[in-house]
């Protein structure tokens, strides 16, 4: 049986890579994890999660898929179910970004010695970014995929010395990227659009108010600070 991922999964996947063993922290029932060693991205797959039931469903796909042997079930709570070096990447996603820095913050040992962690928030983006900038880890690739409606944040990252945060990139922008705006994603664009349209309405429906709220206002002049700096990158 072939696992199929969905556009959200499948890009995070990509920006992966291929790795000898590869930990899905939060693995839910496996079907990244398994997926990754039917392609070869992993030789050996570590699915960790504080569900039981959910990893039981992960067992009973690993052997439905003839996987068995390569996958290892963990129960536990962030990285703390794996050894210094046990695994060569990380993938962290579904859950809040918050989540995910904590969770790095709680295990430094295993996420500093990992040559590349994948993560994708499903919110909080703005406070993942600011942890890993400000705690030593380098942002190598983003990307937002598009699913059933909506847009994921994807982040690459491993420890190492932050990378610059260009000059004329809006200044305490953490929520979108400045290594998606320089690549100018495609999904940007439009993502950023839908942001500002839901900003402006709740703006109008202020002001019929009576009220002009500040913050509403700044975050208005970053999008659109943030969206020409995307439209003037070469």
């Amino acid at each position: 049986m072939g696992i199929v991922l969905g556009a959200r999964l499948s890009a995070v996947a990509d920006m992966l890579g291929a790795f000898h063993t590869v930990a899905d922290i939060g693995a839910d029932h496996g079907r990244l994890a398994v997926a990754l060693l039917q392609t070869g991205q992993a030789a050996r797959a570590i699915a960790s999660d504080i569900s039981d039931k959910s990893l039981d469903k992960a067992r009973e796909l690993a052997a439905a898929c003839n996987m068995e042997s390569r996958l290892s079930v963990r129960t536990a709570d962030g990285l703390s179910g794996l050894a210094k070096n046990e695994a060569d990447a990380l993938v962290i996603a579904g859950m809040g970004g918050a989540l995910i820095a904590r969770i790095l913050a709680d295990s430094p040992e295993v996420a500093q010695n990992a040559e590349r962690i994948m993560m994708q928030p499903m919110r909080g983006t703005a406070e993942l970014r600011y942890y890993l900038h400000h705690n030593g880890f380098r942002i190598l690739d983003e990307r937002i995929a598009f699913e059933a409606g909506r847009y994921y944040q994807l982040i690459a990252a491993r420890f190492g010395e932050p990378e610059a945060i260009p000059e004329n990139f809006p200044e305490g922008v953490y929520k979108f990227g400045w290594v998606m705006a320089q690549k100018r994603d495609k999904n940007l664009l439009p993502l950023l659009r839908r942001y500002r349209a839901g900003h402006v309405k709740r703006l109008e429906k202020a002001q019929r108010a009576g009220v002009v709220p500040e913050t509403l206002v700044k975050e208005l002049d970053q999008l659109d600070a943030l969206m020409r700096f995307t439209e003037e990158c070469p």
